[in-house]
């Protein structure tokens, strides 16, 4: 009973973690970066997060994300792929590794100039999320984003 009650008040305290704010109050060196890094950005949604600010946003109709600290260094960056454009390592794990599964989203990670690929895979008993490198190994370290 103890631990449901904890997990309850942890549960209740996660959305403080995270708060939409306006552009007007991310940090100046923040808003810089960000417009020199995607100035064809377009539906800008800010985030407060513990470690910074994450926007969402589109460029060409993908879905982009990406997360700065209050200095205004991009520590994350995840942009929507199509499947298509996955690198054939990544296609490979899928169809050899995850058989009987599609891919139903797909998105490309960069993290400390590294590159990962984050997938949703639809199929039975139920519907899976991985990363994975670009060399197709399944990576859990990064956690999905």
């Amino acid at each position: 009973m103890k631990l449901l009650t904890l997990l309850a008040a942890m549960g209740l305290s996660l959305p403080a973690l995270a708060q939409d704010i306006p552009s007007g109050e991310v940090p100046a060196a923040v808003m810089k970066t960000f417009k020199t890094s995607f100035p064809a950005a377009t539906g800008l949604e800010w985030e407060r997060k513990i470690v910074g600010y994450e926007a969402e946003f589109k460029v060409d109709h993908r879905e982009h994300k990406a997360l700065l600290d209050s200095a205004g260094n991009l520590l994350r960056y995840k942009q929507e792929l199509p499947a298509s454009a996955l690198p054939v390592a990544v296609k490979n794990t899928v169809s050899q590794q995850y058989k009987g599964f599609r891919i139903s989203d797909a998105a490309q990670v960069t993290r400390n100039q590294k590159v990962w690929y984050q997938l949703e895979l639809d199929g039975e008993p139920h519907d899976q999320k991985v990363v994975l490198s670009k060399e197709g190994k399944v990576d859990n370290t990064l956690g999905y984003w």
